[in-house]
Parts: C-alpha cells; sequence; structure tokens
C-alpha cells in the first residue's frame, strides 16, 4: 500500500507526482479542491462535495472540463489501487498552465488539471482543540470570497501560524467589521444560553459540508441551533464550543486563548450521535450514489 495520485487519469506513487511548473496551481494558487473521506469505499456526502467543486470553480470563473462520473471512476480507480480501507481523498483541480514565455496573470491556455490524492484515513473526532483569537482577519468576501474552496490559503496559514506561536492549535479569526467567521480549515458552533450559534454564510466563511449537516442535526438530537453574528465576546463568554469538517466531525474546544474551558457535556452527547447519523447517511443516499456513478 502507498499514498498515490491520479493526474489527469494517471495514476503515480505521491511522491512521483508531477505539474507542470507554469500550472497556475502552483504559481497563483489558482486552483479550487474538496478534501472527502470514505466509510467502507463510499466517499461520504459526496453529492454536496462535488457541487461545491462546481460552485467554486465557478466562483473563480473556471470551467470544468470533466463531468461527475468520469471524476468519480478516478477516484474509484486510485482507491482500488492504494488498497488503504478507510482513506483521505483530496480532489484539486487548477486552472491548467500557460504558454511560456510569458508568466502573467491572464488566463490559461492550456485545460484544467485533475488531480486526486489518497492517503489512508487519519480523523480528528473528537480530538480537543486549543483555540485561540489571532489578530490577522479573515479575507474579505469583497475581495477573496472564502466561500470560493480555493487553493489560495495563505490566510489560512499565516493565521494558523500565529495561533501556534502562541500555544494554540488552531486559530479563529474575525473579519474586517470584528465578526467572528471560521478556524484555519474548520467552522466553529458556540453554545451561547444553551443555543448552539455558528456564524452566518454572509461572515464570510466557507459553507462548511460538516456545519451544513450539523444544522440539520442538531435540532434532531434536541439542542436548540441557530446562525448567529457573533462577537469576541460571545467567545469568551461561551458555555461550549467545538470545531467541524469532514475530518473532525466535532472536536471540543478545551482551551481558548490560554484558558480552560467549561467541560463540554453537550459535545459529548452528541459526538456518538452525529457518528450514527452519518452511518445512516451513507447507508441511505451516499453509498447508492456512488455505486451508481463507478458502476
Amino acid at each position: 500500500m502507498a499514498n498515490l495520485c491520479n493526474i489527469d487519469g494517471v495514476l503515480s506513487e505521491e511522491a512521483d507526482g508531477r505539474v507542470p511548473v507554469l500550472d497556475r496551481g502552483f504559481l497563483f494558487g489558482d486552483s479550487v479542491y474538496e478534501v472527502v473521506r470514505t466509510h467502507d469505499g463510499v466517499p461520504l456526502t459526496w453529492i454536496e462535495h462535488w457541487a461545491r467543486l462546481r460552485a467554486s470553480a465557478a466562483g473563480l470563473q473556471m470551467e470544468l472540463d470533466l463531468d461527475e462520473a468520469t471524476v468519480a471512476h478516478r477516484i474509484q480507480a486510485t482507491l482500488e489501487a492504494a488498497d488503504h480501507g478507510d482513506s483521505y481523498v483530496r480532489l484539486v483541480v487548477t486552472r491548467g498552465a500557460g504558454e511560456a514565455p510569458n508568466i502573467d496573470l491572464a488566463y490559461a491556455t492550456r485545460p484544467p488539471c485533475w488531480v486526486v490524492l489518497v492517503r489512508p484515513l487519519a480523523l480528528l473526532t473528537g480530538v480537543p482543540v486549543h483555540l485561540g483569537l489571532v489578530e490577522r482577519l479573515r479575507n474579505d468576501r469583497r475581495a477573496l470570497d472564502p466561500a470560493a474552496k480555493s487553493g489560495n490559503y495563505l490566510n489560512n496559514v499565516l493565521g494558523l501560524a500565529e495561533a501556534k506561536a502562541r500555544g494554540a492549535t488552531d486559530c479563529v479569526m474575525l473579519n474586517a467589521d470584528g465578526w467572528v467567521t471560521e478556524a484555519s480549515t474548520s467552522n466553529l458552533f458556540v453554545r451561547l444560553d444553551g443555543v448552539w450559534c455558528t456564524p452566518p454564510l454572509d461572515a464570510g466563511i466557507l459553507a462548511g459540508i460538516t456545519r451544513g449537516l450539523l444544522l440539520d442535526f442538531l435540532p434532531q438530537a434536541g439542542e436548540a441551533v441557530e446562525e448567529r453574528k457573533l462577537r469576541r465576546e460571545d467567545l469568551q463568554r461561551a458555555e461550549e464550543m467545538f470545531l467541524c469538517s469532514t475530518l473532525r466531525d466535532m472536536s471540543p474546544v478545551t482551551h481558548f486563548d490560554g484558558a480552560t474551558m467549561p467541560a463540554a457535556p453537550s459535545t459529548q452527547r452528541l459526538l456518538p450521535l452525529f457518528g450514527e447519523h452519518l452511518r445512516e447517511r451513507i447507508a441511505e443516499r451516499d453509498g447508492p450514489h456512488w455505486r451508481s456513478l463507478t458502476a
């Protein structure tokens, strides 16, 4: 078993994967991507990930030249060749390469480059988070909308580095208006007066797939939830907080800005229930859809 990649339909070991040096993903971060995980060979919430990839590409004015079934077959072939069991899958689409000798911002002249990376799955479900509020602001929606999941991640990289320099394991960033946005690669839920609150999309955040699932799941589990604009002060008075993402499901925040958070009974109660909710979804929706694509 090895970490494999699939570049434009060609399989190789990850260390041997190559894209052209003139590829715009390499030169400018001009790409979109999705990270999915598999359960019993089925990518969880693939339907939503594919829809978001298309939306991200449209937000960057990037034309995708492959259909869903073709991409699914490439992912399935890479999963089978890697043979890791449950796997991490990263799908990257760059705008392609321009023509030498000009290295400039003009759009690519060659087709998009499609990259699939497959690795063994390392889940972060339930792993405690030390969260730090950093001074670096989240990208403004009017400049580079965080709703587009692009490969241009320098804002997040620097925010995370600042948090780690202060002893935290992840960061949370405000926007230019002082509203809470999200962590480096995860959405945030904050429990205030018994209600789970998460920043709205117009705060300038990614429309996380797991975030969307939780907005539906939490009321089913007997929890009040709403999208609400949050300030720094709301984080300081939170009863509980957790981060959520494809690889995390839910990760409780145990420390905020160096201070120990109270115990998180609601988060701990919800963790196994949400896991079962995801397994039911795979059986009822994701599995049948994936098998129809890759038959």
